[in-house]
């Protein structure tokens, strides 16, 4: 009743379609953020920015670079500009998808104009601009009206696109021609890799639209009668078959895409682990736990997690210890998997109720790799395929780097964690371990030194020597600092051979008086016997 009330209060509408509620108030963000707090098909704060301990190492990992969706980025470059008219073409080609299907099921009843179905969707979005606005953790500043034809714009786009990709999909897995998905002047299927750029930005967690608003949207351009919008699972399925993600049910709450990709990936039928401080549990990395007689081998793939390789990333949970033998599914490595990656933990870290499974996945993976020769070890015996094209140090960075800023993780490999931290080496592969850790340890301080060395070189070379006078002057400051120097040097040293000289002055002096001395006594005695 509580939620019922606050829920009304939010979206209340005069005939006009204007908000009743005073945007001037103080009030209206408190307001807007109870109507969401039991709201079935809304999460408040669910798009929120990344926080920048996160997004330090990688920040281009939660940029878009070529779509730009909802408002936090919309404009922010020129590249995502671009992208504007596509967006209208689509929403123009879902319009008329609409009233060929409207017209091909109704011959008899009348059937209703696209600028009509178009004037109802923006009523839609419109009435639903408080809903968004808790979405975004209502601080979004633009006007209800400037909001709605963002939003607007993007929920068709990404409609258009989805059934699009889903034809594309469909085409590839059939190889049928070249699997084209849709208009022969789409700009976005032209190639693969701009399909697969617009694809990487459509689930990064600042570049997102309330599922509520694909859903309505669906509803109202394809409508179903007697089904509940949630019991309405039509866009969550559209989406998983086009990305290539196994089907979630049910998919009510879902707050945007990523979520529900996250919701496909990690199991939430599982029994819940508890929640814990984030910290690497894995106390020995791969080449360790090898001088420690524990083999390491591939896991094979659960079938029913992997997707089409045009669009999925998947992740495979299934780590296992036992009789000496670590079994890890196969990880491979493309060139979206690092920015789905971190997005997916940004939005693990970003709600208190969610599933921790990637960031957990993430910290044992760090723990198994402390250096590059734990990748080649990874890569040979083919737990990790670098599909990427990234280098070993690249690779080495991402895990290093992929878990920096979290503060939560999930207990899911704590007890695979505590028994390879426990296990140790036996009778004769104990003396094989030493000279095994000796070199690995070896290898790795070199490999550092070698790091440090050419960032440093590369620092030198980018920002002191662009040029040939800053080349010039740099050799000068160089051999002015050699100079001053061996100047301070010889300096120092001819002080140090000045001082030697006066003691060496004084010190046959005080010989000869030692040695004078017992002659001048001797002869006094004699003078005295004498006398």
């Amino acid at each position: 009743m509580f939620c019922e009330f606050y829920v009304g209060l939010i979206v209340e509408m005069d005939s006009q379609n204007h908000i009743n509620v005073d945007n001037t108030s103080w009030m209206v963000p408190i307001q807007v953020m109870l109507g969401t707090i039991r709201h079935r098909e809304v999460q408040a704060c669910s798009i929120s920015k990344v926080p920048d301990k996160i997004r330090k190492p990688n920040k281009g990992a939660y940029m878009p670079q070529v779509v730009s969706i909802g408002p936090y980025h919309r404009g922010s470059k020129t590249d995502l500009l671009l992208m504007e008219q596509p967006k209208w073409s689509y929403m123009l080609f879902l319009l008329e998808r609409s009233q060929f299907q409207e017209e091909q099921e109704n011959t008899e009843e009348e059937i209703g104009n696209a600028p009509s179905k178009l004037k109802n969707c923006g009523e839609i979005i419109l009435e639903l601009d408080n809903i968004v606005r808790a979405s975004y953790g209502g601080n979004i500043q633009s006007e209800p009206v400037e909001l709605a034809k963002t939003v607007l714009l993007d929920g068709f786009f990404l409609l258009e696109f989805l059934l699009r990709l889903r034809k594309y999909v469909e085409a590839l897995s059939e190889k049928v021609g070249n699997g084209g998905g849709g208009d022969d002047e789409d700009s976005i299927f032209e190639s693969q890799d701009k399909l697969l750029s617009v694809l990487s930005d459509l689930l990064l967690l600042e570049n997102q639209v309330p599922f509520i608003v694909l859903k309505k949207l669906y509803r109202k351009l394809f409508p179903i009668d007697d089904v509940p919008i949630e019991e309405d699972h039509r866009v969550a399925n559209l989406a998983l078959e086009a990305l290539g993600y196994p089907l979630v049910i049910p998919t009510s709450g879902v707050s945007h895409l990523l979520h529900l990709v996250h919701l496909s990936i990690v199991n939430h039928h599982e029994g819940r682990h508890e929640t814990r401080h984030a910290r690497q549990e894995l106390k020995r990395c791969a080449t360790r736990l090898r001088a420690g007689g524990i083999a390491i081998r591939v896991r094979p793939a659960n079938r029913s997690n992997v997707g089409y390789a045009i669009a999925c990333d998947s992740f495979d949970f299934g780590i296992d210890f036992n009789n000496g033998v670590l079994e890890i599914p196969q990880l491979r490595i493309k060139e979206s998997t690092e920015v789905k990656w971190r997005n997916l933990i940004a939005w693990e870290q970003s709600r208190i109720g969610n599933r921790r499974k990637l960031t957990s996945y993430a910290l044992f993976f760090q723990g198994l790799i402390c250096c590059g020769h734990d990748i080649e070890l990874l890569e040979r015996v083919g737990v990790i395929v670098n599909e990427s094209g990234k280098s070993k140090e690249d690779l080495l960075k991402l895990f290093s780097t992929i878990c920096e800023g979290v503060e939560h993780m999930d207990s899911s490999y704590s007890g695979v964690c505590a028994k390879l931290n426990k296990d140790t080496a036996r009778g004769t592969q104990a003396l094989k371990k030493w000279p095994m850790v000796t070199w690995h340890q070896c290898r790795r301080i070199f490999a550092i030194i070698a790091y440090y060395w050419k960032n440093w070189y590369g620092i030198l070379i980018r920002e002191h020597v662009p040029t040939i006078w800053k080349l010039i002057g740099v050799l000068a400051a160089i051999a002015l600092l050699g100079l001053t120097i061996a100047q301070t040097y010889y300096a120092a040293r001819s002080s140090i051979n000045v001082h030697k000289r006066k003691k060496n002055k004084r010190l046959p002096f005080v010989k000869r008086q030692r040695k004078t001395k017992p002659i001048i006594m001797v002869y006094r005695i004699v003078s005295c016997e004498q006398g």
